[in-house]
């Protein structure tokens, strides 16, 4: 997840220290926890870090994320929480913010419990008007009611132990020996819109953008390719980064995402224009222009709405899924199904942290 930070992004991992106590972002927090400013300054002093977002014309505080591994038994919840667990302690978006950035930092604490291979996680939060979104969001992607602490209630989601059963609630594991998957290529204009938070070495100049397309989970891409009419519900989709053009293909092409299907449609399912422009809304990387040009067009007509698993920390190129046989040199590269093999050879290829795979 750090690797994010080598690049221009307007969150970062940051010590408590380098924060101002202060700043109007915390006085919600102050006046909820009695107490908060003294935890603050604990944090301080031990040397702990915390996820924020800032605003980058103003520089004001507008989201924080901080993430708590803990192994004690804590019996002031009913029922007590024991065992190692990751614990959500602070997650906070302006409430005026309307970016998806909530979604963007789910991201980053699902993919940090996994990595962390925590069984559990969990968050307390007030039963409120202004938590009703979170505990919305928390929902869909697999928190469930788990009791009470003090006044606030427990919300846990629990690593699975299989796949298959939603690609929500399970995201973001995989189970490699039992997917299906397949090999989606995309070309670089819209691979840098599409993963805007995850920059190839080749994209490490372009700003990371705070805006919807960037920080939502789901990204919708069309396709004209005729296996993408094979993607089913729960399928995972290996993202193959075309050629910049900058140098050779077989190095300039790179295998980089981990994704799910969580729906495909036809163009031809929408009753019209309009019905597909807002089933598309804020999830789509491409311009009011091209998706005019698309709709009317069709040739690309298979919309497909992924969930963005995890990023590689390796990223093979074209040679090398030559050099392993993933990939034969006469293979046409638009929707290319893989096997087991193929896949857990990509997999091992990319470095793919083990904490992500459930079997």
């Amino acid at each position: 997840m750090n690797a994010s930070q080598r690049f221009d992004d307007h969150i970062r991992k940051v010590p408590f220290s380098d924060l101002d106590l202060h700043d109007p972002f915390f006085a919600s927090l102050r006046d909820a926890y009695p107490g908060f400013d003294d935890w603050f300054g604990k944090k301080a002093t031990n040397g702990e870090e915390t996820w924020v977002s800032r605003d980058r014309d103003s520089g004001n505080l507008q989201a924080m994320l901080y993430l708590k591994i803990e192994d004690d038994l804590d019996e002031s919840a009913q029922p007590p929480l024991q065992g190692r667990r990751m614990k959500i302690g602070t997650f906070k978006v302006d409430y005026d913010h309307h970016t998806s950035l909530g979604k963007r930092l789910l991201a980053i604490a699902l993919r940090e419990f996994a990595e962390s291979r925590c069984p559990y996680v969990y968050v307390t939060m007030f039963d409120a008007d202004n938590t009703e979104g979170l505990r919305g969001l928390l929902e869909q992607y697999g928190f469930s009611r788990f009791g009470d602490k003090g006044s606030e209630q427990v919300w846990a989601k629990n690593r699975p132990s299989s796949t298959g059963i939603s690609p929500y609630r399970e995201f973001p594991f995989i189970s490699p020996q039992r997917d299906h998957a397949h090999l989606l290529a995309i070309i670089p204009k819209y691979h840098e819109r599409m993963f805007g938070d995850i920059r190839l070495q080749s994209e490490a100049h372009i700003p990371v953008q705070d805006e919807v397309p960037t920080n939502t989970i789901e990204k919708i891409y069309l396709s004209g390719a005729y296996n993408a009419a094979r993607l089913r519900v729960g399928d995972r989709v290996v993202i193959y980064r075309t050629s910049d053009r900058a140098g050779m293909a077989r190095y300039r092409s790179v295998v980089s995402e981990i994704c799910t299907v969580a729906e495909v449609r036809n163009l031809n399912s929408f009753e019209d224009k309009e019905e597909f422009f807002r089933f598309i809304k804020g999830r789509s990387v491409f311009t009011p222009e091209e998706l005019e040009e698309f709709w009317t067009k069709k040739r690309y007509p298979y919309v497909i709405s992924l969930l963005f698993n995890f990023p590689l920390r390796k990223r093979p190129t074209r040679q090398d899924l030559l050099d392993h046989n993933v990939l034969a040199g006469n293979n046409r590269l638009t929707c290319l199904p893989l096997n087991t093999q193929q896949f857990t050879t990509i997999l091992d290829l990319g470095d793919a942290d083990e904490g992500y795979v459930v079997d």
